[in-house]
C-alpha cells in the first residue's frame, strides 16, 4: 500500500441520539464514513478536534494521556492507547480495501 497519509484527518462527530459517535476520515477536504463506535468519552475526547493520520501512528502512551490530561501510568491510558491502535488497524483495512477498488 502507498503511504500517502499527510492529508488524512481522522475526525468524530457526536450523534444526536447520544449513544456513540461517527468516525471520519478527511482526505484534503473530502469526507468520508468509516465506522459509528459506542460511546466512549476518553476516546471522543482524544480525537474531538482532529487527528493527522500520521500523527497519530507516532502516539505513544504518554503522548495520548497528555492530550487528554491524565497521567501515563493511569490503566485508562494503556486502555486508550490499545483503542487508539485498534482504530488504526481498521483504518488500514479501509484504506487497503480504497486503494484496491
Amino acid at each position: 500500500m502507498r503511504e500517502n497519509n499527510r492529508n488524512i484527518v481522522v475526525q468524530v462527530e457526536n450523534r444526536s441520539d447520544n449513544d456513540g459517535f461517527h468516525i471520519y476520515l478527511s482526505f484534503s477536504g473530502q469526507r468520508e464514513y468509516l465506522m459509528t463506535h459506542r460511546h466512549n468519552g476518553l476516546l471522543y475526547e482524544l480525537l474531538k478536534d482532529g487527528a493527522v493520520l500520521g500523527d497519530m501512528r507516532r502516539w505513544k502512551t504518554g503522548d495520548i494521556a497528555g492530550r487528554i490530561g491524565r497521567s501515563p501510568r493511569s490503566p485508562r491510558s494503556g486502555k486508550l492507547t490499545n483503542m487508539v491502535d485498534y482504530l488504526l488497524v481498521v483504518i488500514d483495512d479501509y484504506l487497503y480495501e480504497r486503494e484496491a477498488c
